[in-house]
């Protein structure tokens, strides 16, 4: 009798919001944090194989990007990766059984730090004029994102009041930061695409679904911008060595609904 309890409390017992997958439409909320990073792709000789220095009207640009990198192979990465966080609602609608269109639209608050493998010319840390700024505030690329994301979540089994599901689908960001300081050293797009991937668990409470998910979003796009224009404190030097830059974010969500 005893172990017959203990498998009807495990098994058994009442589950909570039992008719809720049931339900076409349903919204919500969302609260996240996040880490942001970037991927590089290097030019193996930016002066001799970036086609924007190669015009023979950026010659002279051409000339102070060799002065500045001194025959060294330019690289850099996002160091130390820092927490942001991420904030939206929810709509929700029913396909099957087993399958659920979502549309997630929120915002992501976040900041990357670029460390170069070589110190950048104080020429163009003073190329601004404004004071205060020193070489790390030069380096910090922080990003507001507006996310447009839609997806398909393919649900699991419910199991008592636990139901595990993966999701697949795509997202479209906007970036709402001004990165003036830092265009000094490279310029970036500020839309892109992303490829979403995350897995998660659904609890059923007694009065709402609480969903704890793991993402990775991948960017697909080439977001670094190569242009010259006519500001010489916007010309990205330190941006000519990357041939591709792309972003990913990686998110822990929990879903309110």
């Amino acid at each position: 009798m005893l172990v017959g309890n203990i498998t009807y409390a495990q098994f058994g017992r009442v589950q909570s919001l039992s008719s809720f997958d049931d339900r076409p439409i349903h919204f919500g909320f969302f609260l996240g944090v996040n880490a942001m990073d970037f991927g590089f792709r290097f030019y193996p000789d930016p002066i001799a194989q970036n086609p924007v220095l190669q015009l023979p009207e950026n010659a002279g640009v051409k000339s102070k990007t060799e002065q500045y990198y001194r025959g060294r192979s330019i690289r850099v990465d996002v160091d130390p990766i820092s927490p942001g966080f991420s904030v939206g609602i929810v709509s929700n609608f029913r396909l099957t059984e087993f399958a659920d269109l979502r549309i997630t639209p929120g915002m992501s608050f976040g900041s990357r730090q670029l460390v170069y493998n070589d110190t950048i010319n104080q020429e163009i840390l003073n190329g601004l004029g404004t004071n205060g700024l020193d070489e790390k505030s030069y380096l910090n690329i922080p990003s507001t994102y507006i996310d447009i994301p839609v997806g398909v979540r393919l649900k699991g089994k419910r199991y008592g009041n636990l139901r595990p599901y993966i999701y697949l689908g795509g997202t479209y960001r906007i970036d709402l930061e001004n990165k003036r300081a830092a265009e000094r050293v490279l310029h970036m797009y500020k839309t892109g695409a992303y490829v979403d991937f995350a897995m998660g668990l659904d609890s059923y409470l007694q009065f709402f679904r609480l969903s704890t998910e793991f993402r990775v979003s991948l960017g697909v796009d080439n977001l670094i911008d190569h242009s010259i224009g006519t500001d010489e404190n916007r010309i990205p030097y330190y941006g000519f060595a990357v041939e591709r830059l792309t972003s990913n974010v990686f998110s822990l969500i929990f879903y309110f609904e």
